[in-house]
């Protein structure tokens, strides 16, 4: 598992997160949910060690501080929000930098990148140059990079893991259903999954867990079903919302409510 506790983090002399517990199980696709600012993104950058904070974050029963970078890149593979290319690397060249131990040196490594690029709907776009794809596309190439990283989602029993900061946010619909069951099915492969999400009903579809954060705390944690209440997903975002369950498959979704 990745158990983080007690985890602060400050700016200057602003306290961005309170002491807060965290604990995801591989198997599950983990969602981190809330508000703007509520601190969703820099919980998952203090799991990953790109901000300083206190408190403990361990992943699979190990200390994260007692890892070496590599250490930490064999087990879990990072997706941030966005990010940005100076130089005109090919979309092959991209992918390729998630080629790391085992799978840099493994029978397959020169075929993942395309493997991957297929996952997530972009086969045949390996020879395009990053900077000439859609923002979606670009977003899609990226995971791709972080899939090839921790491709295979146990091994020897241990698994890996994927933390990914809103994956869907620039996609069309049909691309965030894509890129969930991609997700989903790494999970159910045995591997982690940790997803920083906003939209509550795609959380409700793939989610088994979900931690909803309100002002840097974590106001609710737990199975969809417990947290994905009127009164509590009122009280994070500070308007009324409605929890319905619609036949036939019988899964959450979530409705706004419009008040005259």
């Amino acid at each position: 598992m990745i158990e983080a506790t007690d985890i602060t983090v400050s700016l200057g002399r602003q306290r961005i997160l309170h002491g807060v517990d965290f604990t995801a199980l591989p198997g599950r696709l983990n969602a981190i949910v809330g508000p703007n600012g509520s601190g969703k993104t820099t919980l998952l950058r203090a799991l990953t060690g790109e901000v300083a904070h206190g408190g403990t974050v361990a992943i699979n029963g190990t200390d994260c501080a007692r890892l070496a970078p590599w250490e930490l890149a064999e087990q879990r593979a990072v997706l941030p929000q966005s990010g940005a290319l100076a130089f005109p690397f090919t979309v092959h060249e991209v992918v390729r930098l998630g080629l790391s131990g085992r799978n840099a040196l493994g029978p397959d490594a020169e075929t993942l990148p395309a493997r991957a690029l297929e996952r997530v709907g972009l086969a045949g776009y390996g020879g395009r140059y990053f900077q000439e794809l859609s923002g979606g596309e670009q977003a899609r190439a990226q995971l791709a990079r972080v899939l090839v990283q921790v491709w295979q989602p146990m091994v020897r029993g241990v698994p890996r893991w994927l933390l990914l900061d809103e994956p869907v946010a620039s996609l069309d619909i049909g691309h965030q259903v894509q890129i969930m069951r991609l997700a989903a099915d790494f999970a159910r492969a045995g591997g982690g999954v940790i997803a920083v999400m906003h939209d509550l009903n795609l959380t409700a579809m793939f989610a088994q867990s979900v931690t909803l954060m309100l002002e840097g705390r974590v106001l609710a944690a737990g199975p969809v079903g417990a947290v994905f209440t009127d009164d509590i997903l009122g009280r994070a975002y500070g308007c009324a919302l409605r929890v319905s369950t619609p036949p036939p498959q019988g899964g959450a979704f979530v409705l706004p409510q419009a008040v005259a």
